[in-house]
Parts: structure tokens; C-alpha cells; sequence
């Protein structure tokens, strides 16, 4: 039985990020195509309102539904407008990337996203995250989604995406404005570190990779580790079919007993593996990790979603060691169907492993809708060339999704390919971002980086330096209704 005293259910939620998605999907899309919103933007009558909601949700830690309702009334679209700058400004003190804090009403929104991975509360409206990336063209009309510094996840898309949000007390710091030094190691060399296998099922040529479990192999992980704290890395990233289940174990002991908490001495902490066949499956997934060298704790694992098929071309530049004379050969894995991604002061991290950067269906709709900064993309490939297929991917997602790509290889394919089959430098890293804040151009920043040997770390041509790349961060700029 229903109490028919009981007061109607508010129309619209209190809590600024459950406000946010209420307002943001009700708010029709065609308002976007033209200059409508723009123009909006530019309205000081509107920034005033936004300033007054920013500065009410700021002290209460929400918004009165009856006040949502009236300004909604008297302006419809653009009253949705004026609360959703309001609140985005508001929810600036309750992101880890924003320069803002100190704002102890919106405490529990900042808790909700370090407990559940979303500012909102309630799943099932998908997700609400805080912005730490802005695609990398020049500004000009803004998208929907562009005017906020927050992402708004739809349900479809939050399904797919398994998220985390790194804890503070395992999160190492990240100064936004300071360059970060990026380690990438070959690992293999040669296809004496290397299984390939050929057979036939399905009515298809089928091929698997593994990694061969040796001393020589090992002893090299060793090294690596031990060069990678010596150049200064922060992060490191390995290339594809560098790991398996002997070999993940190794490398966990190994960042283990050699970690330390002397920045100076030991400032190397994330470790992206490599990937390779990981678990008892048949086929097994080709699986990247990522680890937290003071734990050896699993931070962010991704399953290849694309196998990749080798055609008759590749398989006799690679010189592959028994493959088929004729036809194709499809890599033989349990392909992944979920897009993992983690937050973390450096930013909101992804892997895409060899294929995946090149197959952007099966990943980028949710990549784009979360905002993802930085993209560690390890291969088994020919030596990395200029303007060829890593660069051009890496450089489609700095202007689709403002994100940092590192691409790392093995030496193993060039060792067997003729300089004149192949000419041009030969690289084994490549590191691509943003070039500027400012938005005004396309062009980003790329480095190649080549190690000599499978223990060497890959190295800048003329410095002799390491790559580096930038923090993600919802810069000031970026966002003008902002107000600290």
C-alpha cells in the first residue's frame, strides 16, 4: 500500500554528478552542431549563472532539484546549459587531474570515484569520469562533450569498459607540467627467442607465437630492469610476444627485489610487460600487463582483441621460420571482447596490443568516450619506420583522442629483413603526443628511439636520451568557465 501523503520523487537528483547526466542527456545534441552552444558559452548572463551554481555546489555539495526546475523553466536548453557549466566547474574540485581542491562538500563525489571508478552513483546511468585529455587538433566548433571536463560514458559503452582507479597509497606522483621518462627494451632479438608454430585446422593456415623461457632471455630482463633505473625511467614498455607465465613470474621477482623507495636510485615503478600467450586456454589470449614494480601487482591486464592474419608478402619478408609457401595464416588466440582501462596520477591509461591500433572499431567508441591520455601499444612487427602504419596510427589518436602513444617492438623481424628490402632508420620505440596546450595546429610531437640489442634501452637518435611524454591533466585553457 502506497502512503498518498508521501511527497512526489524530485525531478531532478541533488548530487552534481547525478545532476550532471540527467541535464547532459536531456540536452538535445542538435544545440552542438551549430554555433548554438557556442554562443551560449560566450553569454556573460549565462557564465553568471554558471558562476552562481559553481559557487552554491561548492559550498552545499549539491543543487536544490526546485532551483534545477525554475532556471529550467524560465530557460530551457539554455538554462541546461548554464547548470551543466555550473556543475562542471564544480566537479573540477572533486578531480585528481584539476589543479583545484579544498572543497570538503564535494568530499563524498571525490569518494565515490576513488571507491566505485565513477563520480556518479548509480551504474546503471553508466559512468561520469574526470577529463584528463582533449583531442589534439585545433580548437575550433566544440563537440557535446567538449565543452566539459568531465566525460560523460554512456551505459552501451560502460559495459564494455572494465575500469579502476589506482589507490592513492600505490600511486606514485606525477608533476602535470613535468616531462615523464619512458623506458622501451627490445627483450627479444633473434627467432632463436621465439616459437612459431604453423598447422592447419579450420579449413585456415593458423600460427602461434611464444616467447622461448631461456637463461639468455632472463638474464636480459635482469639487465633491462637495472638500465632502465639508471636512465631514469619512470614507466617502461615492453614489446609483444615478450611474456609468458614463466616469464611474467620472472619479471615480477626481478622489479621486486631490486625496487627501492630512493626516488633518485630506483625511479622506475610501472612496468608494462609486454604481452604474449598468459593462462591455460587453447587457444590462449595474447595478454598484455602492466605491474606496479614496489607490489608486483597486477594494475592493468588486456586481452588483444584482433588477431592479426599474416599475408604472403609478410610471412616471406619476415622470413617466419615454416610458414607456408602460399595463402594466409591467422594468429591463433582467444581474442579479448573488453576494453580495460586505469586511472592513475599519470593519467588514464590503455593498452592496444600490435592489430589493435589498426582495427579502432572493436575499441575506439569507448576509448573516446572515457578520455583516455595515454596509450601503450606493444608490437611484434618489421622495424618501426617513419610514416608507416605505428606512426600513423599513434598520430590518428593524438587528434581523436588527445592521448599519448607509446609503441614499443622487438629486434627479432629486422634481423632477418635486407637493409634493401627495407631501407630507411630502423626503430624499435616509438613515443607520439600532443605537441602544445594551445590547440592550434594538428602536427604532434613523435620520437623514435632504437636499441642496438634485445637488453639495451631504445634511445632518441641525437641525444642518446630516452623518450619522454606528459602527464594527462584538464588544463586551464581547455576550460575558460573554469574558476579557481
Amino acid at each position: 500500500m502506497t502512503d498518498q501523503w508521501a511527497a512526489p520523487a524530485p525531478a531532478h537528483p541533488a548530487d552534481p554528478a547525478d545532476l550532471f547526466i540527467r541535464l547532459y542527456d536531456a540536452l538535445p545534441d542538435h544545440r552542438f552542431q551549430g554555433w548554438q552552444a557556442t554562443d551560449w558559452h560566450r553569454d556573460p548572463a549565462v557564465r553568471r549563472r554558471a558562476d552562481e551554481i559553481c559557487e552554491t555546489v561548492l559550498a552545499l555539495g549539491r543543487l536544490d532539484p526546485d532551483l534545477t526546475e525554475e532556471i529550467i523553466e524560465a530557460d530551457g536548453d539554455r538554462g541546461r546549459f548554464a547548470i551543466l557549466l555550473g556543475l562542471d566547474a564544480a566537479l573540477a574540485y572533486a578531480s585528481p587531474y584539476s589543479p583545484y581542491h579544498d572543497a570538503p562538500a564535494l568530499s563524498g563525489v571525490l569518494i565515490q570515484y576513488l571507491t566505485e571508478g565513477r563520480l556518479n552513483s548509480d551504474e546503471r546511468d553508466g559512468a561520469l569520469l574526470p577529463r584528463c585529455a582533449f583531442p589534439g587538433r585545433p580548437l575550433g566548433r566544440r563537440t557535446k562533450a567538449e565543452f566539459f571536463g568531465v566525460h560523460r560514458v554512456p551505459p552501451a559503452e560502460w559495459e564494455r569498459i572494465d575500469h579502476s582507479v589506482l589507490p592513492a597509497v600505490n600511486d606514485a606522483h606525477f608533476n602535470r607540467d613535468e616531462p615523464v621518462t619512458v623506458g622501451c627494451a627490445p627483450v627479444l632479438e633473434t627467432f632463436d627467442d621465439v616459437e612459431i608454430g604453423f598447422e592447419r585446422r579450420y579449413d585456415m593456415t593458423l600460427y602461434r607465437l611464444h616467447p622461448v623461457d631461456s637463461d639468455a632471455v632472463r638474464k636480459r630482463i635482469r639487465t633491462i630492469v637495472r638500465r632502465l633505473d639508471e636512465a631514469g625511467a619512470r614507466i617502461a614498455v615492453m614489446p609483444e610476444i615478450a611474456l609468458s607465465d614463466g616469464l611474467l613470474e620472472h619479471w615480477k621477482e626481478v622489479a621486486y627485489d631490486t625496487a627501492g623507495r630512493d626516488r633518485d636510485q630506483h625511479p622506475l615503478r610501472y612496468i608494462m610487460l609486454g604481452s604474449g600467450p598468459l593462462g591455460p586456454g587453447d587457444p590462449p589470449p595474447n595478454r598484455a600487463v602492466l605491474i606496479d614494480r614496489w607490489t608486483g601487482e597486477e594494475l592493468l591486464v588486456q586481452d588483444k582483441l584482433s588477431g592479426f592474419t599474416l599475408d604472403q608478402d609478410q610471412m616471406r619478408l619476415w622470413r617466419l621460420p615454416g610458414a607456408p609457401t602460399s595463402g594466409t595464416a591467422e594468429e591463433h588466440i582467444q581474442p579479448g571482447t573488453r576494453v580495460s582501462v586505469l586511472d592513475m596520477a599519470l593519467g588514464r591509461l590503455a593498452i592496444l596490443i600490435c592489430e589493435d591500433l589498426t582495427r579502432s572499431i572493436g575499441w575506439e567508441r569507448e576509448l573516446l568516450a572515457c578520455g583516455v591520455s595515454h596509450l601503450l601499444v606493444p608490437i611484434f612487427s618489421k622495424p618501426i619506420l617513419r610514416y608507416r602504419w605505428e606512426q600513423q596510427g599513434a598520430e590518428r589518436q593524438i587528434a581523436t583522442l588527445g592521448s599519448w602513444v607509446t609503441v614499443a617492438n622487438s629486434l627479432v623481424v629486422g634481423t632477418v629483413i635486407p637493409d634493401d628490402e627495407l631501407p630507411g632508420p630502423r626503430y624499435t620505440a616509438l613515443v607520439a603526443g600532443p605537441e602544445g596546450l594551445e590547440r592550434t595546429s594538428y602536427s604532434g610531437t613523435v620520437q623514435f628511439a632504437k636499441a642496438k640489442t634485445g637488453d639495451r634501452l631504445a634511445v632518441l637518435d641525437d641525444t642518446e636520451a630516452l623518450p619522454t611524454l606528459l602527464p594527462g591533466a584538464p588544463y586551464d585553457v581547455w576550460h575558460s568557465h573554469w574558476t579557481g
